[in-house]
């Protein structure tokens, strides 16, 4: 059974970096993105909810600033919350897939097949 991240710890979390919400309400939709929607789960399983945050959080932005942080973090530790590892390396490929992501340049099935990519189990 899939764990999700609860909107309070992850304000708290953005309080400890220094993340200011620009929108809560934004933020608030992000994190529900992988959610089962009137009982019905909308993604498969826990890479393809990675990826809907991920994706969420980039094109929702809720932050001033900080959103592709926010999204690889609260992505990263969603899948650790299941169980998962994701690498970020090397650094410089997955920033540029963030960058990719927050300008709409990739679609959610190519999130999915890239965050597969990177996995493993912890």
């Amino acid at each position: 059974m899939t764990e999700y991240l609860e909107p309070r710890d992850v304000l708290g979390l953005m309080r400890q970096l220094g993340f200011n919400v620009r929108d809560k309400n934004l933020l608030l939709s992000a994190l529900a993105s992988p959610l089962p929607v009137f009982g019905e789960e909308m993604y498969e399983g826990d890479i393809e909810k990675a990826a809907a945050l991920l994706i969420a959080l980039n094109r929702n932005h809720p932050l001033a600033d900080g959103n592709k942080r926010l999204a690889w973090i609260v992505a990263k530790t969603f899948l650790a919350l299941n169980g998962l590892h994701l690498t970020s390396e090397p650094v410089p490929e997955a920033d540029a897939f963030i960058r990719k992501v927050a300008d709409g340049g990739v679609e959610n099935d190519e999130v999915v097949r890239w965050l597969e990519s990177r996995i493993s189990p912890l």
